[in-house]
């Protein structure tokens, strides 16, 4: 999942990794990962820094993964999927955990 490749940014040891791409209406992917993990913000969450590259229809890949590269749940908390919501996004796909996956529409 190329969710999981944005989650691990190079030089990064934080506990938890989470990721996100998403296809625009115009076939563009973009990514972000989350911000420093001492930052509880939503704005520092990859889902509304990615919500800001985004337009209408857009499809949302989420990814999290643990230090030992398994994946975790990244279902988007409440604040995110109001940033995707307002940006109209179609459908989010999300990790559960390893191996599983789900998906909903904001």
């Amino acid at each position: 999942m190329l969710a999981a490749k944005a989650a691990r940014p190079e030089k990064d040891n934080r506990h938890f990794l989470l990721g996100a791409i998403a296809y625009r209406s115009d076939d563009v992917m973009v990514h972000a990962y989350n911000g420093h993990a001492g930052t509880p913000e939503p704005i520092s969450h990859c889902e509304a820094r990615l919500a800001r590259k985004l337009d209408q229809g857009a499809v949302v890949y989420l990814a999290r993964l643990t230090k030992n590269g398994q994946w975790a749940n990244s279902k988007p908390c409440p604040d995110c999927l109001r940033a995707l919501r307002r940006v109209k996004v179609r459908k989010v796909f999300y990790t559960l955990g390893p191996g599983k996956w789900d998906s909903l529409e904001p």
